[in-house]
C-alpha cells in the first residue's frame, strides 16, 4: 500500500513539474528583467525570498477558518492537505525557476524530476543530502512519515489555541491571541519551507547539468 500511495505521491511531483513550467520560465525571465540580468545569486535570492512571503500569506489564509471554535477544528483537519499540496506546488516552482536562473538544462525530465524529489526529501526532513536515496524511497518515506506528522502537529496546534482559550482572559482583544498564534506558526512554517527548497536547491545544483545552448535556424 505504502508502495501504491509512494508512487501516487512521484505522479503528482511529475504533474507538478510539467504544470508549472511555464510559470518557472516566466519568474527567470522576470528576475532578469527586474534585475537587468545581475549575478544569478541575486536574483536566486531575491526570488527564493519573494516566493517564501507568498506562500506564507498563502497558508495564513488556507488556515484562517482553523480559528473558528469547534467547526474550525474539523475544517482545519481537512485543509491540511490543500495547505501540503500548495506548499508542493510553489516548491517545485521555486525548483525549477533556480534552475533556469543558473543556466542548468531541466529538459531531461527524468534528471529533473529525480533532482525535485531529493529536494523535497531533504527539505522535508526525509533524506539529506549524505545519505541521499532513490525518488521511490524518498515518496514512500513522505507518505509513511510526513503526512501523519502533519496531522499530529495540526492537532497539537488545535489543542494549544483551546489552551490558550480557557488561560487568557476574554476581555478586550485578549480572544484574538490564540487565533494569531495559529496563524503565524502557520505563516513562518511555510515561510521557512520555501527558503530551505531554495537553499538545498542551491547546494544541489552542480549535480544537473547545463543547458545546452539552441542551435541556431539556417
Amino acid at each position: 500500500m505504502l508502495d501504491a500511495l509512494g508512487d501516487r505521491f512521484l505522479l503528482l511531483i511529475q504533474g507538478l513539474i510539467s504544470g508549472n513550467l511555464k510559470r518557472a520560465a516566466a519568474l527567470a525571465e522576470e528576475m532578469h528583467r527586474r534585475t537587468g540580468g545581475s549575478h544569478p545569486g541575486i536574483m536566486s535570492q531575491t526570488l527564493i525570498e519573494e516566493m517564501a512571503q507568498a506562500q506564507a500569506f498563502k497558508s495564513s489564509l488556507i488556515n484562517l477558518p482553523s480559528v473558528v471554535p469547534g467547526l474550525g477544528t474539523i475544517v482545519s483537519f481537512s485543509l491540511v492537505g490543500v495547505e501540503n499540496f500548495y506548499l508542493l506546488d510553489q516548491s517545485v516552482t521555486l525548483v525549477l525557476a533556480l534552475c533556469l536562473i543558473h543556466g542548468k538544462d531541466i529538459e531531461d525530465r527524468a534528471a529533473i524530476e529525480d533532482f525535485t524529489v531529493k529536494i523535497i526529501g531533504e527539505v522535508f526532513g526525509v533524506t539529506n543530502q549524505e545519505t541521499g536515496g532513490d525518488s521511490r524511497s524518498i515518496t514512500r518515506e513522505y507518505i509513511s512519515r510526513l503526512l501523519p506528522m502533519k496531522y499530529f502537529t495540526r492537532g497539537v496546534d488545535q489543542g494549544m489555541r483551546r489552551v490558550l482559550r480557557r488561560l487568557v482572559p476574554i476581555k478586550n482583544r485578549s480572544r484574538l491571541l490564540p487565533m494569531g498564534i495559529g496563524l503565524g506558526s502557520s505563516a513562518v512554517g511555510a515561510y521557512d519551507t520555501i527558503v530551505h527548497v531554495g537553499q538545498a536547491t542551491l547546494r544541489r545544483l552542480a549535480a544537473l547539468p547545463d543547458a545546452r545552448p539552441a542551435v541556431s535556424g539556417r
